[in-house]
């Protein structure tokens, strides 16, 4: 099966696409198939490219890619979040210590 492009080129002539249904007019580019039927220029390129997207790997492994970072992402966030609600509740081993051995720290000056 050919296509042949054809352009109209009177002001006055509408041709409807028989794929889409849209009405072309002055200046809109067509194909004809050999049975005479019209598709339009941009019906045709527009489902040209989205096989295209279809049929490519890439852009389904970059969607597949996107969803599997997002979903990090989150599990990152609810970490955070869990984390950081848990961290109040528990005590720190050795606290008082701590707290001790700064002020001998800071007391150390005054003793000596």
């Amino acid at each position: 099966m050919l296509l042949e492009l054809h352009r109209i080129t009177r002001f006055n002539e509408f041709i409807r696409c028989h794929a889409s249904g849209q009405i072309l007019m002055y200046g809109d580019f067509y194909y004809t198939n050999d049975d005479g039927k019209v598709i339009s220029a941009k019906y045709y390129q527009n489902e040209k490219m989205q096989k295209l997207k279809d049929e490519w790997p890439y852009t389904k492994e970059k969607e597949q890619d996107e969803t599997l970072k997002e979903y990090q992402d989150n599990l990152r966030e609810k970490e955070k979040e869990y984390l950081t609600k848990q961290m109040l509740k528990e005590e720190v081993a050795g606290a008082h210590e701590g707290y001790n051995m700064e002020l001998a720290y800071k007391n150390r000056g005054r003793n000596g």
